[in-house]
């Protein structure tokens, strides 16, 4: 008896039932087109991101602060840069700004977003991680890396041509 394992195509939802040490291989080195999760439905990345408060949380004293992007780091850890009134514990909002750390996500936008906020620069982050009505996750770091910092320049000699002790 073979042991199968059943693997989905991200782009097309594609599924394929195939022995599992194939189907590790192809989701192994197919670089994210093929995977053991089943992809997420069409449209996901549009749907608003919900949160529940798990504390008390107040809005900055200054309202320049939600016109900003987010802070690196913050003294005060009930205080939510983003926040337009004061959130209490357990309570449930919908928000396209970068939540508090606190929060807990609802549904899968607002867990990619958590996730990301959480594990990226915060000071390269846009204002939101919401453009033109959908989710936008990128902090400018992301993308190919251009071939010459790749590679490096050549180091030159440190004296540009031999040195020659006179005889005489």
């Amino acid at each position: 008896m073979t042991d199968t394992a059943t693997i989905y195509n991200q782009s097309t939802g594609e599924a394929r039932t195939l022995e599992h040490v194939h189907a590790d291989h192809l989701a192994r080195n197919s670089r994210g087109e093929w995977s053991f999760a089943k992809p997420l439905p069409p449209g996901w990345d549009r749907e608003p991101p919900r949160y529940r408060a798990s504390i008390d949380l107040r809005p900055s004293q200054y309202a320049r602060h939600r016109q900003e992007p987010p802070f690196t780091s913050c003294s005060d850890t009930h205080m939510w840069q983003f926040a337009e009134r004061p959130i209490a514990a357990g309570e449930e909002i919908e928000t396209t700004a970068w939540p508090h750390a606190s929060m807990v996500p609802l549904n899968e936008t607002a867990s990619r977003i958590r996730e990301y906020f959480t594990s990226h620069q915060k000071s390269r982050l846009p204002q939101s991680p919401w453009r033109a009505g959908r989710l936008y996750l990128d902090d400018g770091l992301t993308g190919a890396v251009p071939q010459e910092r790749l590679l490096g320049r050549r180091p030159e000699p440190a004296v540009p041509s031999p040195i020659r002790a006179a005889v005489g």
